[in-house]
């Protein structure tokens, strides 16, 4: 395999593997590594692709949905996941999943695979869908890196901080990972990639939401000239109980400020046909999203075309025997799958 050019390359990552028909997790056991269709307020209905083991991740964001990373890593592997993948992405496809994207990201770094570039070029192979990347941007100074992801049709960086020290409060990056590294990489693959790049910025009430630091994240903008410029908060749970959702006016506010192509993340839309009440709901479909993010019961229903009254019973069923769990954020429920002692929140 090929090594990153500060030798970045096939180390493998402690406590994580892949074995047999299941993917192992810390706390939950993947059948597929391909989710969903999953409705996303930025790509639509997508279908999910896990590249990584659970939390294998060169961020420890402290928004994050599905937890902490207990270990912080810059070691890329293949993790021997390229024909699984596409396996399993057949069977969803031919199950009549109709995704608007089919987005690598998952419950880590998709970056961390080695054959990213393998995997993105083999499932446009099998459709004509378009790939996307969900990315935290920490490896895009790796040459190799961005080479592996020219293949992708929309790359979606998060750039959540506009300086060393606002960067390390809100990403907790590796050590090897400094600020003007991660933003040098993420300039020199906007001015390079031939796809849309649509950055996502994070902001977190009182932490990167000074009009100071507001006016340096406009300048970082104008640098990268993204495509798109995406403004999100804390919907769902967050890693970490001191993060709070900036209120939907002052995004709008911010959206201004920043300028550049900004918008604020939009709730998703809807457009299906009725509902149609499935004979059996899979248990492994609905675990198997949450495993991966935590959702509400409307969520699941739009995106299986069911009835949220089944969705809601199943959600109860499980919740009553143990194996999920649900948590208010905002006006809203949310599942997640069994808690974490060690963290605020729940996480698989």
């Amino acid at each position: 395999m090929a090594t990153g050019e500060t030798g970045i390359g096939n180390k493998g990552v402690d406590g994580v593997h892949g074995n047999g028909s299941v993917f192992e997790l810390d706390g939950g056991m993947r059948k597929s590594l391909v989710y969903g269709p999953v409705t996303s307020r930025r790509l639509g209905l997508s279908v999910g692709v896990d590249m990584v083991p659970f939390k294998v991740c060169s961020f420890d964001c402290v928004y994050c949905q599905i937890g902490r990373t207990e270990k912080t890593t810059v070691a890329r592997s293949d993790f021997g996941l390229l024909d699984r993948i596409f396996e399993d992405l057949e069977r969803k496809l031919e199950s009549g999943a109709k995704p608007d994207h089919i987005t690598l990201g998952g419950s880590g770094e998709p970056t961390m695979n080695l054959e990213i570039g393998k995997i993105i070029r083999g499932i446009k192979k099998i459709t004509t869908i378009p790939v996307a990347v969900l990315t935290n941007g920490s490896l895009l100074w790796d040459q190799n890196v961005r080479d592996e992801l020219s293949a992708a049709d929309i790359v979606l960086p998060s750039i959540d901080a506009a300086d060393q020290e606002t960067y390390q409060k809100i990403n907790r990056a590796h050590p090897d990972i400094a600020f003007d590294r991660f933003v040098e990489g993420v300039i020199s693959f906007s001015h390079s990639f031939g796809g849309q790049i649509w950055v996502e910025i994070f902001l977190i009430k009182d932490i990167n939401t000074s009009d100071a630091h507001l006016a340096k994240l406009k300048q970082l903008m104008e640098k990268i000239r993204p495509d798109r410029v995406h403004l999100n908060t804390a919907v769902r749970p967050p890693a970490e109980s001191f993060v709070f959702a900036v209120d939907q006016g002052d995004l709008q506010a911010m959206a201004v400020k920043i300028n550049y192509n900004a918008e604020v993340i939009a709730e998703y839309k809807e457009n299906r046909g009725t509902p149609v009440e499935k004979k059996d709901l899979p248990e492994d479909t609905f675990i198997d999203v949450l495993l991966r993010r935590p959702c509400t019961t409307r969520e699941i229903a739009v995106a299986l075309n069911t009835n949220e009254k089944q969705v809601t019973a199943l959600a109860d069923k499980l919740v009553a025997e143990g194996r999920i769990r649900s948590r208010r954020s905002g006006s809203k429920t949310y599942y997640l799958c069994k808690a974490d002692s060690d963290s605020p929140v729940d996480s698989c």
